[in-house]
C-alpha cells in the first residue's frame, strides 16, 4: 500500500479505493498518470482501459504530429526526450503545397522550412508511445486495468469528503471502485460529458477521413528535379514534415511514422466537399484522383497495404466545463477538440493535464481548490476560443497560397508569442500571473479577431488562386526564428511580463505590415486595415515570393 505524507488525505485504506481513477488508457490518460506520479509519487492511480496492451504501433488515432507545446510537454515535462529521439521521428515543421490539378508538385507553391526551428517537434507512432507509457506508469505504481469498460459512474454528493464510485466490467465480471478524483480520458466516448450534459456546439463544422498505409510515402520522391529536391538541404527531408496538400475547402495530411507506415487524412468543409464521397478507402482514393491526382498516383501501388480507415463527422467538439472543484475533470478528446490543421491536439492534452495535475496535487495536500478550478477553466477556455479563430470560416481560403503564406506567419507568431511562451514558462497554472496580463491578452485576441476577418475579406476579393512555382522558406523570416528560439529562455516574472508586452507590439506590427501592403493592391480592404504605419520590413521575402 502506498504511503502518504503526514497530514495529507489518504483514501488507500481498502483495495477498491484510490486517489484517482482515469477512464481511458490512451495518450491523454497515460500522460496524466505519468505527470501526476512524477509530481506526487505516492498518489494511487487506477486506469480503466477497454483495449489490451500492447496496441498496434501505428495505432488508429489522430494526433501523430506534435507542435511546440505538445513536444515540450512530452520531451521536457514528462522526461520522454530520449524515448522520442530513439523511437520516433524528428519533425521538420509544417509544410504546405498548393498546385493546380494538372501540375506536378514542383510547379506549384511550397511554404515550409529548409531547416529545423530551435524548439523541436516530433512525429510520433501513437501506439508505440502509448505502449511505452503503459509500461512505465505501471512501474511508477499506477494500476492499469485492461479489457474492461465502464458501466456506471456515481459522482459524490458530499463533495468535501465522499468518494466517486465507478462500476466497470472486466471479462464479464463486475467490479467497483471508489476514488477521490475521477478523470475522463475516454476520447469521444466522453462518459462525463454525456452524464453531465456538458456537450457544447462550436461554430466550426469540419469532417474528416483518415487512414494508414504500411508503406513510406515520401513527398521528396514525387519530383526528381535537383533544384526542387535540395530546397531542404542536400539530403531530401520534406518527408519529415507534416505535409499538407491544400485546395479550396480541404487539406490532406501526410505524416511519416517511425514504424515505416504513413498516416494520411483528408479534412474538409462539408459545404464544399461531401462525406459520402470519401467515407470508404476506395471513395477517398477516387476523390484524391480528382483533387490531388499526384498523391493518388503515389498511393495506388500500396492499396493492399491499408492498415485502417476512419470517417468522422463534426470533428470539432466543445465542452461547457472541463475542470470542477468537485474533483472531476475531462482531458483530451473527452473534453474539447478543434482542428488538426496546426496539430494542436497534444497541446490541449499538455495544457489540460498540467492543470489537472495541479488540481489533484493541491487537493491531496489538503489545500482548497474552490477558486483554482474555475480559474483554470477560464484560462483553458480562453486559449481554446482564441485558437478557434484561426479555423473559423477559413477553409475556403485554403487553396490560395498568397493569403495562406501570410496567414501562416500570423498564426505562428500569435501561437509562439502567447500560449506557447506562457506554457514554456510554466505560467498557465498561475492565475494571478495570467490576470496581470489580462489587458495584453485581450489586446492579442482583438488583433487576432481583426486579422482573421481581414484574411476572409481578402479572399472575397481574390477567390481565384494565383499559384506560381515558388518556395517560401519560413526559416528566412527572422521574426519567426526569434519567437520560436525565445521559447526556451528562462525568464523571471518581471522579464516575462515585459516580453509578453513586447510580443503584443510585434503582433500588432505584423498586422500593420500585412494589411497596409495588401490594401495597396486592394483599396477596398483599407477600411479593414489597422490605421497606422509599420516601420518593420519583416515579410518582404514573403511578399516578393507571392508577387504582392
Amino acid at each position: 500500500m502506498n504511503q502518504t505524507k503526514s497530514g495529507e488525505k489518504n483514501l488507500n485504506m481498502e483495495k477498491d479505493q484510490c486517489d484517482v481513477v482515469i477512464i481511458g488508457g490512451g495518450l491523454a490518460g497515460l500522460t496524466l498518470a505519468r505527470q501526476t506520479l512524477m509530481q506526487r509519487p505516492e498518489t494511487s492511480i487506477t486506469i480503466i482501459e477497454k483495449k489490451s496492451f500492447p496496441v498496434p504501433e501505428a495505432s488508429h488515432k489522430v494526433g501523430e504530429s506534435t507542435v511546440e507545446i505538445g513536444a515540450h510537454y512530452l520531451g521536457e515535462r514528462l522526461n520522454l526526450k530520449k524515448h522520442l529521439a530513439d523511437q520516433h521521428l524528428p519533425k521538420l515543421g509544417l509544410r504546405f503545397f498548393f498546385n493546380q490539378n494538372d501540375q506536378p508538385i514542383s510547379a506549384g507553391t511550397e511554404v515550409g522550412t529548409s531547416e529545423f526551428f530551435p524548439a523541436p517537434g516530433y512525429q510520433v507512432d501513437r501506439g508505440r508511445l502509448e505502449n511505452y507509457l503503459a509500461e512505465t506508469v505501471q512501474k511508477m505504481g499506477a494500476d492499469l486495468i485492461t479489457d474492461s469498460f465502464v458501466r456506471q459512474i456515481e459522482l459524490a454528493a458530499d463533495t468535501d469528503s465522499a468518494s466517486h464510485r465507478i462500476e466497470y466490467e472486466q471479462n464479464h465480471v463486475a467490479h467497483s471502485l471508489q476514488c477521490r478524483w475521477l478523470i475522463d480520458a475516454s476520447g469521444r466516448q466522453s462518459f462525463l460529458k454525456r452524464k453531465l450534459n456538458l456537450s457544447e456546439e462550436i461554430d466550426h463544422n469540419i469532417n474528416a477521413v483518415w487512414f494508414r498505409l504500411d508503406a513510406e510515402i515520401r513527398v521528396d520522391e514525387w519530383c526528381d528535379e535537383p533544384e526542387w529536391g535540395q530546397r531542404t538541404g542536400r539530403v531530401p527531408r520534406r518527408w519529415l514534415s507534416t505535409n499538407h496538400l491544400l485546395g479550396s475547402g480541404y487539406w490532406v495530411w501526410i505524416i511519416p511514422l517511425s514504424s515505416g507506415a504513413t498516416s494520411l487524412g483528408i479534412v474538409f468543409d462539408p459545404r464544399l466537399h461531401h462525406l459520402n464521397e470519401l467515407n470508404r478507402f476506395d471513395k477517398a482514393l477516387a476523390w484524391l484522383r480528382i483533387h490531388e491526382p499526384e498523391c493518388a498516383a503515389r498511393l495506388e501501388p500500396h492499396q493492399d497495404k491499408l492498415k485502417d480507415f476512419m470517417a468522422m463527422k463534426q470533428l470539432a467538439r466543445g465542452c461547457q466545463q472541463v475542470f470542477s472543484k468537485d474533483r472531476w475533470a475531462l482531458t483530451g478528446e473527452a473534453g474539447v477538440f478543434l482542428d488538426p490543421f496546426y496539430s494542436p491536439g497534444i497541446d490541449y492534452i499538455a495544457i489540460g493535464n498540467t492543470m489537472i495535475t495541479e488540481l489533484i496535487t493541491t487537493d491531496l495536500s489538503t489545500r482548497p481548490i474552490t477558486h483554482l478550478a474555475p480559474a483554470f477553466q477560464s484560462i483553458f477556455m480562453t486559449l481554446f476560443q482564441n485558437n478557434l479563430l484561426a479555423y473559423q470560416e477559413q477553409y475556403p481560403l485554403f487553396g490560395n497560397p498568397r493569403i495562406m503564406s501570410l496567414k501562416y506567419v500570423w498564426d505562428y507568431a500569435l501561437y509562439w508569442s502567447f500560449p506557447a511562451l506562457l506554457y514554456f514558462q510554466d505560467k498557465l497554472t498561475e492565475p494571478t500571473f495570467i490576470q496581470s496580463l489580462s489587458r495584453e491578452i485581450q489586446a492579442m485576441r482583438a488583433l487576432n479577431v481583426q486579422m482573421q476577418q481581414f484574411f476572409r475579406e481578402w479572399h472575397d476579393l481574390e477567390d481565384v488562386a494565383i499559384i506560381d512555382a515558388t518556395f517560401v522558406d519560413q526559416r528566412s523570416i527572422e521574426i519567426l526564428i526569434q519567437l520560436n528560439g525565445e521559447l526556451s529562455e528562462e525568464l523571471e516574472d518581471k522579464a516575462l511580463k515585459a516580453r509578453f508586452t513586447r510580443n503584443v507590439e510585434i503582433v500588432k506590427d505584423l498586422m500593420l505590415e500585412i494589411t497596409s501592403r495588401i490594401s495597396l493592391q486592394y483599396p477596398e480592404l483599407a477600411s479593414s486595415a489597422e490605421e497606422g504605419h509599420c516601420s518593420q520590413n519583416r515579410l518582404d521575402r514573403v511578399f516578393e515570393a507571392m508577387n504582392l
